[in-house]
């Protein structure tokens, strides 16, 4: 679908002026810096130069020194500690950190970890996962990534005389629950400044808190941050703030990670410069394909592994998952599509469909495809457990999809998720109330600039602005994310220098070149589902909206820019 460029309004020239003479950067790289409101030096110092003095005290979150006051008890005590966590990469992630956080300092007799499985016991805490605690002695429950609306659930815990410590992340509702302690920065009444934290960035919270009494040498606590890296660029969490500060130190780690299980997820070749985008693109996906096709405990054993034999067999289990996640993807989405167009609801304001056969691992990914294809607030259906149907909703951009879903929830097993993400149960007799009242729902309050795609244009560029000081600036700028996303810049009335060539499974992309004024370099330019234009670029001008990127090829590096949108002129 074509995209509504919304060109960003120009900032202050004085606010650019005086970035631009403290910190020494052009006008152009000055305003990029101001459109993402670094607009004074003490702001550019800790954007340009995270610290990681610069993250805040752990017990400035609400029950810290309950939680940690109960993990010590437990551990003086000898109680047996089950690290929980739910089965998505941040899930995953969040449990081999507090997993290998406590194995330093608790005898492993004492210490197990639990993912549960998603096509039996679904999404967050279990009353299996609460039983197999009780049947095994485990007296202590940490849960992470999961538990902040679990209220029945921990209330069975207390009457079989198992305490839990949540560490969310998530929307709470209206009750906290019941436990011993609930960390989450969301909660109204926690006064963490940072509010954005992963599941697993609330994890390693608690380690923080633990470490003030049990004293491991910080290096080896930050040494788990490539974890934390991963959770933080899977889950789509704010890359700004205190994430910035932790995604830049987990990358640092992860580049030369000693953790055998993330080593081999890694291509050799890749690892000095792996960035977020790598982790989203080729480590989440198969981190995922355990939990969602197989079972998420998979993930974990990899993730703390040190026995090189094991870890071999998983990754190579993780890697087939991933192929059959990739079939089931494919299929689920073809007949889904022709699902919407059967339906009749290609005019309706959202979209929800089901399939009975379905794998439920992938209805997310499902969903994804669907927003990206209509661009409405979508719901993907699959079959789940004891005649229940479970979904996951994907949202457009300033959609709050979970704020729609509440407004449903009355016909809800189980909800939770965030603005731009949800997960859901329901009894399948629903599903026609759901759609009718989703529908009506999404079509009140849905805005006219949330119907149509748009991308955010932050300048507009002269070729002879793509400089190697563009690119050195441009890497600084780094990890980015949301609410730092990478640059999008226009360049106006470009041409073909040479060919275009469309490449991929059905020439889907193509590949061309323009050149620059003052040096005569061509710029490489790689449009992804751009090929059906391939006549179009070679007949017009056209004005490009794009990002740029590197290449690393055998220790040297290359630019080009990834064509976003095109205009032809």
């Amino acid at each position: 679908m074509s995209q509504k460029w919304i060109y960003k309004p120009e900032p202050d020239e004085d606010i650019v002026d005086g970035i631009s003479s403290s910190l020494g950067f052009g006008t152009f790289e000055s305003k990029i810096l101001v459109l993402r409101g670094i607009d004074d030096y003490q702001k550019a110092r800790e954007f340009f130069k995270p610290n990681l003095n610069d993250i805040h005290n752990p017990f400035l979150m609400k029950d810290m020194q309950l939680a940690v006051d109960r993990i010590a008890t437990a551990i003086e005590n000898g109680e047996k500690i089950m690290v929980y966590g739910d089965y998505d990469v941040d899930g995953t992630t969040a449990v081999a950190l507090m997993y290998l956080y406590l194995s330093k300092i608790v005898e492993k007799k004492y210490l197990d970890y639990y993912i549960p499985d998603r096509n039996i016991e679904g999404y967050g805490i279990s009353k299996a996962g609460i039983e197999y605690a009780k049947e095994n002695d485990f007296s202590l429950i940490i849960a992470l990534d999961c538990g902040i609306k679990a209220l029945d659930k921990i209330d069975y815990a207390k009457e079989l005389g198992i305490d839990f410590i949540i560490c969310d992340h998530h929307l709470p509702g209206e009750e906290i629950p019941d436990a011993v302690a609930v960390l989450d920065p969301k909660r109204k009444d926690c006064r963490y400044p940072f509010k954005e934290l992963s599941g697993c960035g609330v994890g390693f919270k608690l380690c923080q808190g633990l470490n003030t009494l049990y004293k491991i040498p910080e290096a080896e606590l930050f040494e788990l941050t490539d974890l934390l890296a991963i959770s933080i660029a899977a889950d789509i969490v704010s890359m700004s703030g205190e994430n910035r500060v932790l995604a830049k130190q987990g990358l640092k780690i992860l580049r030369k990670s000693r953790n055998l299980g993330l080593r081999m997820l890694i291509p050799e070749d890749k690892l000095a410069t792996f960035e977020i985008s790598n982790i989203v693109f080729e480590i989440a996906p198969k981190i995922n394909a355990a939990g969602r096709i197989s079972h998420g405990k998979a993930a974990v054993e990899l993730m703390v592994s040190d026995n090189l034999k094991h870890a071999t067999q998983i990754v190579n289990d993780i890697v087939n998952l991933n192929d059959s996640r990739r079939e089931m993807d494919m299929s689920s989405t073809t007949e889904a599509l022709l699902q919407v167009e059967t339906s009749g609801q290609v005019t309706n304001f959202s979209t929800v469909v089901y399939g009975a056969g379905w794998n439920k691992g992938v209805i997310g990914i499902v969903a994804s495809r669907l927003t990206e294809t209509y661009y409405k607030p979508t719901v993907v259906f699959a079959d789940g457990n004891n005649g229940e149907i479970v979904a996951s909703a994907r949202s457009v951009s300033d959609f709050d999809v979970h704020n729609a879903l509440e407004e449903c929830s009355d016909l809800f097993l189980k909800f939770g998720g965030h603005p731009a993400a949800a997960g859901l149960s329901m009894e399948k007799e629903k599903l026609n109330l759901f759609k009718e009242k989703f529908e009506k729902v999404v079509a009140e309050k849905i805005q006219e600039h949330q119907k149509e795609p748009s991308i955010k244009i932050d300048a507009v560029v002269e070729i002879d602005d793509l400089n190697k000081d563009f690119f050195n600036f441009h890497r600084k700028l780094a990890p980015f994310g949301p609410d730092n996303m990478k640059p999008v810049l226009v360049l106006k009335n470009q041409k073909l220098s040479g060919y275009v060539k469309t490449m991929g499974k059905e020439n889907s992309h193509l590949k061309f070149f323009i050149k620059q004024d003052s040096t005569g370099k061509n710029i490489e330019c790689i449009g992804f589902k751009l090929g059906k234009y391939a006549d179009e670029f070679r007949q017009k001008t056209f004005d490009i909206a794009f990002t740029a990127e590197e290449n690393h090829w055998k220790g040297n590096v290359t630019y080009f820019l990834s064509i976003r949108d095109v205009k032809f002129n």
